[in-house]
């Protein structure tokens, strides 16, 4: 969880101040709420609420006629028993997950502009925070699903988050690409660098992209999430092994049918990566698309 004052880079060349960070580890909600009200509580003025979530998703009533704020589910941050429970203890099915956040959870933090990272099995469940205050408010979330052999691998974490960590590390990872000489990598990372490049090109001359990603591009650090985020989107459009929409992150307001991820040459530019690490194969024809 991170307050934006301004923009920082991954180089460190800025000259603002760094912003607060707050990293938790399987926190409970009131642990959680805490740092949360926290950081809301200390962000300047002009600034964004940054929250980054990787948790295991929970599943919502299974009564059809709940549509509540917290009858969606949401992702449990800790599993850990509240004290004095019994070990065995019948849980009912009204009761809810004591250390679920749920998306009403954050309606509070809505009031300044928020910038939400979801990494989880129920992912898409944030997509149903409502703007109740007019700021800036994007959801950028993981795959819901991954495929069979994908979930087998899970040394080197999340595959969303690992795109959004190091795009190049996670496009090797879903080719099963091991050990790459270093002149390729580097290589390659020239590649990612001029297709980030080319993207936020893409970004700034777009007519039909929501206006409110726009609201945190100035900022460099969200910026690059979301140049990220469309890495992994094409990325995962045109490998062959993932087969439908559960396998694509999503995103609020949706960027799904927009000109940056339709765009032909970012497709081709994708793919050609795939040509300079010899995976060609695992990727679709940009015409198979069309």
């Amino acid at each position: 969880m991170t307050d934006r004052e301004d923009a920082e880079n991954g180089d460190r060349t800025g000259k603002r101040e760094n912003p607060h960070k707050y990293l938790l580890y399987k926190p409970t909600f009131g642990q959680l709420f805490t740092f949360l009200s926290a950081g809301f509580k200390e962000l300047p003025p002009n600034a964004a609420l940054l929250i980054y979530l990787s948790a295991d998703g929970s599943s919502g009533s299974e009564r059809p006629e709940d549509e509540g704020a917290y009858d969606y589910g949401g992702v449990v941050t800790n599993n850990r028993r509240e004290p004095g429970e019994p070990l065995q203890m019948k849980r009912s099915h009204l009761l809810k997950e004591m250390h679920c956040l749920h998306p009403g959870d954050l309606y509070p933090f809505s009031r300044k502009p928020l910038f939400l990272v979801v990494d989880s099995t129920n992912s898409v469940v944030f997509k149903n925070v409502p703007n109740l205050f007019g700021q800036p408010l994007v959801c950028l979330m993981s795959p819901t699903q991954l495929p069979k052999n994908l979930q087998d691998q899970n040394t080197k974490g999340n595959l969303f988050t690992l795109f959004m960590y190091s795009p190049l590390t996670a496009f090797c990872h879903v080719c099963d690409i091991g050990d790459i000489p270093v002149a390729l990598w580097e290589k390659c990372q020239k590649h990612v660098t001029m297709v980030t490049q080319e993207t936020a090109t893409l970004i700034s001359k777009s007519r039909s992209l929501d206006h409110t990603y726009m609201q945190f591009y100035g900022d460099e650090f969200l910026r690059l999430l979301m140049l990220r985020f469309v890495f992994c989107y094409v990325t995962l459009k045109y490998h062959r092994g993932f087969k439908d929409d559960t396998y694509y992150p999503q995103s609020h307001p949706e960027m799904k049918g927009c000109d940056i991820l339709e765009n032909v040459n970012l497709h081709k530019w994708i793919l050609e990566l795939a040509s300079i690490l010899d995976v060609r194969a695992l990727f679709l024809e940009v015409s198979e698309l069309e």
